[in-house]
């Protein structure tokens, strides 16, 4: 059985990065938002489609 590979690792890790930068960025956004910061959410809310945005196109990319 062989382990898994670079490759797979590469990808995993890849994946770790986007969904923990994106966790914290909903998490920022939460706190502008509780906070009533509404130039800041929006600033926020804005960065994040951007990177959705890109992760579509990436993800269709692959296809």
């Amino acid at each position: 059985m062989s382990g898994i590979s670079r490759n797979d690792v590469e990808v995993i890790s890849h994946i770790n990065y986007v969904s923990n930068n994106l966790h914290d960025l909903t998490d920022d956004l939460y706190e502008d938002l509780m906070e009533r910061d509404n130039q800041s959410a929006k600033e926020k809310a804005k960065y994040i489609v951007n990177l959705m945005e890109e992760l579509i196109q990436s993800l269709s990319d692959d296809i």
